[in-house]
């Protein structure tokens, strides 16, 4: 089930903030090693709150878009991959800001490594939507993809 424009613009701008937030952070408190003030505060708290964002999202597309799509084998590579990588980014987001002091340097690896590679991976899971699009050109396909919009709660009752 292909997602509304409202639907598109609201997960990519979590997506875009949570990814920006979090870079921005990096570059500041890694690569330029500035002393810690209100700017990396400031950064940390959009990060987590554009995570809470981007968590409430990607549950939304759960029971339709993910739950379609996976019935229908679409894009199960990408869109699984982005799932995981996601369920990764909140739990080593938790041990973070919740874990000891013998976990805190290895989860904050994990997390900015695999948060690199899911601003990566979301835009090629999206690309690839458009692509497909654009090769459904079929009277039959285009049919299916309409009836497929439209009785979502067919879906998984087969």
């Amino acid at each position: 089930m292909r997602l509304s424009l409202v639907q598109k613009s609201v997960v990519w701008t979590a997506i875009a903030a949570v990814g920006l937030t979090g870079l921005a952070w990096f570059v500041l408190h890694d690569l330029v090693e500035q002393e810690p003030g209100e700017t990396e505060r400031l950064l940390l708290m959009l990060h987590g709150i554009s995570a809470y964002a981007t968590l409430i999202v990607m549950g939304s597309l759960l029971p339709l878009h993910v739950r379609s799509g996976w019935h229908r084998r679409r894009k199960r590579w990408t869109g699984g991959t982005t799932l995981a990588t996601l369920v990764l980014l909140a739990v080593t987001g938790l041990v973070l800001y919740y874990g000891g002091e013998q976990t805190r340097e290895t989860a904050r690896w994990i997390h900015i490594g695999i948060g690199i590679a899911c601003v990566a991976l979301f835009p090629v899971h999206a690309m690839l939507a458009a692509t497909v699009k654009r090769s459904a050109t079929s009277p039959e396909e285009g049919a299916a993809e309409s009836r497929s919009r439209f009785a979502p709660a067919s879906i998984g009752r087969r």
